[in-house]
Formats: C-alpha cells, sequence, structure tokens
C-alpha cells in the first residue's frame, strides 16, 4: 500500500487549471522509454483512438479505442507485426474511421479502425521508402476517404495519396524540399503542405486533389538561427492555412513560437506573430480549431529549469490572444518532473483532448505512462462573451490509490448515492460489483466475483444513480 499511495501523490500533486480534467493513465503497462509517442484521434464526439510506441514494453505500436472517462471501447492490441516498430501518427479518415501510421524498420505500415476499434483494413504496408532523419508519416484524408500523406524520403518530402485497402495512387516529390521536416492538412480541394525548402528556411505549397501544384513554393520566414523539426498545422474559417512552428532567429538566445497564416488562394502570408518565450522552453506544439474556426488552440509542453508544465492558449485568426498562455496541467510541485510527446486534437464542440508521457518513479525507476486530461468547452471564453453556466454532475467517483497494488476504496462525492459499483476489465467484461461499506465508501480488494485475485492491468469502475453514470478508471499493479 505505500507504494500505491506514492504513486498517487505522484499522479495528483500534478495540478489542472479549471475546466481541465484530472488526467488518467491510458495503457496498462508502463515503458522504459520516456519520449513514448504517441497519437490521438476522435470519431463522434468523445470516443479516442490512440496508437503509441513501446507497447507491452517492446518496440512495438499499440492501439486502444476508450472515453474519457477511462471506459474501454476496445481493448489494448497490438497493431504492428513482431518486429521493431515505432514512430505512431494517425488520421481521421472520415467521422466513423480512423487510420493508424508507424514504421516497422524503414517501411512504412497502416491499418484502418471504425469507431468501435473494428479493425476495417487489416495491417497493411503503406510505402516501402526507407527515410534519413525523420521517420514520421503525416497524413490527412480527403472527401473521397482517399489518404494524403507527406514523409521524408532520401531526396527530400515526398507527397503520396493512397487508397486504404488499395494502395498508392499518386507521387510527387515536393519542389525545392531539401530537408526532413514537413506536414500536411487537406481543406475541400486543397492540399496544404508546409516543408523546408533547404536548411531552416520553412515553405509552404498547395496541391489540388488530382496532384496539380495549385500554389507554388512560397518562403514563409527567413533568418532563422534553427527551426525545429516539429510543426502542427490546421485552416481556420475563412480556409486559410495556419501553422505552428518553433524556432529562433539569428542572433536570438532564445527559441520563439511562431504562428503563421497564409492566404490559401494566392499563397500571400497574411499573419506572422511570434510569441518570446526567453525563460521559458518549449516543444511538442499543436494547433486545433476551435469549435467555429474563428478561434484557435495553441498547446504545448513548457520547461522551466526542472518544473514542467503542459500549455493552452486561445488565440483569434489573426494571432492574437484570447486567452494568454497558461498551465493547463502543472507538475513543478513533484520531486522530479519528465513529460514528453504531447499530442493533441481538438472536436467539433470544442473540446480538447491531449495526451502525453509522464513519469512515474515510484513505480519503477524507470517508469513512464502515457497519459490524457481533456478540456471541457463550457469552460472555453473570454471577458466578451458571456459567461456559461456549468452545471455539477450528480456525483463523481474517487479513487484512494491510483495505481493500486493490494485493494482500493473508491469514494462517491456528490449529491447522489449509486446502490453499487461495478468493476470492468479492459475487454468491458464486468468482474466484480461492490456493495458500500458505509460514508459513501465501497472497497474493491482486487478480486472478481468468485474470490480470485485479478490480473494487473486497467479496470473501470462505474456507478448509476439519479439517471447519471460515472466513472473511475483505475490500474493494478
Amino acid at each position: 500500500m505505500i507504494v500505491s499511495s506514492i504513486v498517487f501523490s505522484s499522479l495528483f500533486l500534478m495540478t489542472h487549471a479549471p475546466g481541465w480534467s484530472d488526467p488518467i493513465i491510458t495503457e496498462d503497462m508502463w515503458s522504459y522509454i520516456s519520449q513514448q509517442h504517441e497519437s490521438i484521434q476522435a470519431t463522434g464526439t468523445d470516443t479516442l483512438h490512440q496508437v503509441w510506441h513501446s507497447f507491452n514494453q517492446e518496440n512495438r505500436v499499440g492501439y486502444k479505442a476508450y472515453l474519457p472517462d477511462g471506459t474501454i471501447v476496445f481493448p489494448e492490441t497490438m497493431v504492428s507485426n513482431q518486429v521493431w516498430s515505432a514512430s505512431p501518427t494517425s488520421c481521421l479518415v472520415n467521422e466513423d474511421s480512423v487510420v493508424l501510421f508507424w514504421r516497422e524498420g524503414a517501411p512504412a505500415w497502416y491499418t484502418v479502425r471504425g469507431s468501435s476499434g473494428a479493425e476495417l483494413v487489416p495491417t497493411s504496408l503503406l510505402i516501402p521508402d526507407s527515410y534519413v532523419n525523420r521517420p514520421q508519416v503525416h497524413a490527412s484524408a480527403d472527401s473521397l476517404g482517399r489518404i494524403h500523406a507527406s514523409f521524408e524520403i532520401s531526396c527530400g518530402v515526398c507527397y503520396a495519396v493512397f487508397e486504404p485497402g488499395v494502395g498508392e495512387v499518386f507521387r510527387d516529390t515536393v519542389p525545392g524540399s531539401l530537408d526532413d521536416i514537413s506536414n500536411i492538412c487537406v481543406d475541400g480541394n486543397r492540399v496544404h503542405i508546409f516543408y523546408t525548402a533547404g536548411f531552416d528556411l520553412p515553405a509552404y505549397i498547395q496541391y489540388d486533389l488530382e496532384g496539380n501544384i495549385v500554389i507554388p513554393p512560397v518562403e514563409l520566414v527567413q533568418g532563422l538561427d534553427f527551426l525545429a523539426l516539429e510543426s502542427s498545422v490546421t485552416v481556420d474559417s475563412d480556409n486559410n492555412f495556419c501553422c505552428f512552428l518553433r524556432y529562433s532567429r539569428e542572433g536570438v538566445p532564445y527559441q520563439v513560437l511562431s504562428f503563421i497564416k497564409v492566404d490559401s488562394e494566392t499563397g500571400d502570408v497574411l499573419v506572422l506573430k511570434e510569441i518570446e518565450t526567453p525563460n521559458l522552453g518549449a516543444g511538442y506544439i499543436n494547433i486545433l480549431p476551435g469549435p467555429d474556426g474563428d478561434t484557435l488552440y495553441l498547446m504545448w509542453l513548457a520547461y522551466w529549469q526542472s518544473d514542467h508544465y503542459v500549455y493552452f492558449a486561445i488565440i483569434d485568426k489573426d494571432g492574437n490572444f484570447i486567452e494568454e498562455p497558461y498551465a493547463a496541467y502543472d507538475y513543478s510541485d513533484e520531486k522530479i518532473q519528465n513529460l514528453f510527446c504531447l499530442n493533441a486534437i481538438s472536436n467539433e464542440a470544442g473540446d480538447v483532448y491531449a495526451v502525453w508521457t509522464a513519469y512515474f518513479p515510484d513505480v519503477n525507476p524507470n517508469a513512464y505512462y502515457v497519459v490524457m486530461g481533456w478540456l471541457d468547452h463550457n469552460w472555453v471564453g473570454n471577458e466578451e462573451t458571456t459567461a456559461v453556466t456549468v452545471v455539477a454532475e450528480p456525483f463523481s467517483l474517487v479513487a484512494s490509490s491510483n495505481p493500486f497494488t493490494e485493494s482500493v476504496t473508491v469514494t462517491v462525492a456528490g449529491l447522489e448515492m449509486p446502490p453499487e459499483l461495478v468493476v470492468y476489465d479492459i475487454t468491458g467484461r464486468a468482474v466484480r460489483r461492490l456493495t458500500g461499506v458505509g460514508d459513501g465508501s465501497f472497497f474493491w480488494d482486487g478480486c472478481d466475483s468468485n474470490g480470485n485475485e485479478l490480473p494487473a492491468g486497467s479496470y473501470s469502475i462505474r456507478g448509476t444513480a439519479g439517471g447519471s453514470t460515472a466513472a473511475v478508471q483505475v490500474v493494478k499493479l
């Protein structure tokens, strides 16, 4: 129990801003790898599809689908072959399916999963090409269900189009691409590609869906001393291309975050706004569309000496702050802080879902878990809008220790009291029903209904009362 109590403090010494959820652990087995790359997508309003590297402590790629409260939709499974696999990414194909990508050595592979997690296209070879420095495949789907991808090849950046289950139907080497950085976004009949046209020279090019160049290469910003490998792209409500970058200018001793907007009709750079962070390191940047396209969300990992944070901000289409940057998740109270590999998405309502890798030294000196936190869009607003009244949920569930080793007590907080709680395993099977022990508490000894000790892993504990359901996900070590 001592270990469980320490782990609980390791997770919840972190504080979060209003509107943001408590983070939940999203994988059953911790990893030795700190930079455990992961990617997340959402089908419907809140079914989350996660793909990640270092599945089951091996160099394999895993997948699972779950709800924001941790309820399992599709249990963890390995999607890669039994070979060295890494660098997962993903994109939505439509509202009901998601495509997952990863590298197996040099070749890239993929699979398509439905909203329930069911396999629609089995694990298949995507591209045989090797890469030089940057293995990630960035992709975006068009209205026909075709996948448009950008990735590094030996002679620059390749743009290719694939039909899931069929294969590649088109490819082109992006003119003037000389480096390994790229990203892609499909909007209507436009294909926007961000890439580097030489050393530390970010550029933009636009194709149509047939592979014709509509806007030739445009240099976005010059005079850079350093350009980070990461980038994030989207479009605003005017269908203009927006990208979020990290770089340093010549003669400037610190890096800046930069928002750049390009006119999708002409290729002109409309906005270039830099966020100076002279005393705050930054990485793993994300730009996301707001619910109306007139606002954009920015999210990144921030570092100040040994303190680590997950930062968030809201800007308008011109890069002006609607909500100044703040710490959505503050890990500064933890003794040892290591955060890596933030990846975030937003849904049409404006909710934000983010996953990142966090350090859990009290589980094991080398333990890292992927965790997920999310923002309820009802909290998003500014001084010029009418405040949204958020109605409190009838009740919630809180675990005394998470992860736990032998037993855990779940406490009900709120106006309603469920008559029982039900424990579900990762397959969604009910394995134990719990009755209250007084004061709104329910005790679980880690066993099933027959008294057999259950294996280590993730379990969802749920209760229903007053027409509402609450859940808490716990991890048994």
